[in-house]
């Protein structure tokens, strides 16, 4: 706007306001469909903890540490898994290292560098009923795992969620709301701030992988085939550097009690 004031030109700067842009016409169309999943997903993992479980697998446990010299070992344990009602109990036998039989009975978990529970329940803990309130989703799209099909959901924090919780990506069967695959974001993960902390010491980037592979169905739920960490960092030459992994494989699985039945 202007005006001629004296028979000078006198320009008038109107105040610029910035609106929120309206929610996204996909991301409106995607709600109907978000919260069917998300049901469903509720009702899997209802029905997941609710289950009488009693199997056992081989867990192969395959670590590289590479902080000092790198080394590489290979643990075959034998893998128990019980639960009636709330009582769960798991035990693992150690039968070979490196390749070597053994028969290590009620063995403790081998790894140096990292520690894992609990696989088979990762997505009670983003998908329940109970979690649910906590998290915000958001419908990413399709992808298809294993010639599975699958919708990809992302879970975040929501404002009430104030304790450390892991978090991610999540790969769900639309038709009954099982998982598949979860990549967990590195931010959410027990020691990224010690990683941080070290990768701004050393002028880097920290770059951690962390997923769960769901690849085994039996009666409705689904069991882990994989479960993947790998601690990395970029240097300032835009190197990855990795300092650590983990591959769990699950194979072989022998199921004597999978019940399913849902007490609302």
């Amino acid at each position: 706007m202007t005006h001629v004031v004296g028979g000078k030109v006198s320009i008038l700067f109107a105040a610029l306001c910035v609106f929120p842009a309206p929610p996204n016409t996909q991301e409106r169309a995607d709600q109907p469909r978000l919260a069917a999943i998300l049901k469903k997903s509720g009702e899997y993992c209802q029905k997941l903890e609710q289950a009488a479980l009693d199997f056992v697998c081989l867990e192969e446990v395959t670590e590289l540490s590479a902080y000092f010299t790198p080394e590489t070992n290979v643990y075959l344990y034998d893998y128990q898994f019980i639960r009636k009602t709330k009582e769960t109990k798991e035990k693992r036998n150690l039968i070979a290292v490196d390749g070597k039989k053994t028969n290590i009975k009620d063995s403790p978990l081998h790894a140096v560098m990292f520690r894992y529970e609990n696989v088979l329940f990762g997505p009670v803990g983003l998908l329940s009923k109970s979690w649910q309130a906590h998290h915000e989703y958001k419908f990413i799209g399709e992808d298809t795992i294993d010639k599975e099909k699958a919708v990809v959901i992302e879970a975040t924090p929501g404002p009430a969620l104030v304790k450390p919780h892991c978090y991610g990506k999540i790969w769900i069967k639309e038709d009954d709301g099982s998982v598949l695959k979860i990549v967990w974001d590195q931010r959410s993960l027990g020691n990224y701030k010690t990683v941080e902390e070290w990768a701004s010491i050393h002028e880097a980037e920290p770059l951690i992988t962390a997923f769960s592979e769901y690849g085994l169905e039996k009666n409705g739920l689904r069991f882990p085939s994989r479960n993947y960490s790998e601690q990395a960092y970029v240097n300032s030459d835009k190197r990855k550097i990795v300092n650590a992994r983990i591959s769990v494989i699950y194979k072989k699985y022998k199921f004597f009690t999978v019940e399913t039945e849902v007490h609302y």
